[in-house]
């Protein structure tokens, strides 16, 4: 069973019950992401925030785009979806470390 280690009104991150992957759900769209790939979607989801954070768009306006898994494909989203999905790879990645922490500190 997996666990959830965020969740917000756009979706969840969970990790798998034998820690190797993440499942990213958020809208109709779930992905398999392995750490680093976490930490790679974190970081160009920051960057696209950063980028529109004082852009004069709508909110609620789906006209941004992140790359998917295949170069045909991009997921769309409004800036507040794109500040909700940043929401939930920051805070998954803050308890990953948490937890390696802690692991390290029970388990030298």
């Amino acid at each position: 069973m997996s666990r959830c280690l965020h969740h917000n009104t756009l979706g969840c991150i969970a990790q798998c019950a034998g820690r190797c992957c993440l499942h990213l759900c958020f809208g109709h769209v779930g992905l398999r992401l392995l750490p680093h790939e976490l930490r790679k979607w974190r970081g160009t989801v920051a960057e696209r925030c950063g980028h529109h954070a004082l852009a004069t768009l709508d909110a609620t306006e789906r006209c941004l785009s992140l790359p998917g898994p295949v170069a045909s494909q991009v997921f769309l989203f409004s800036l507040e979806e794109l500040f909700l999905l940043h929401d939930l790879l920051v805070s998954a990645v803050l308890l990953l470390e948490v937890d390696t922490i802690l692991e390290r500190a029970v388990n030298p």
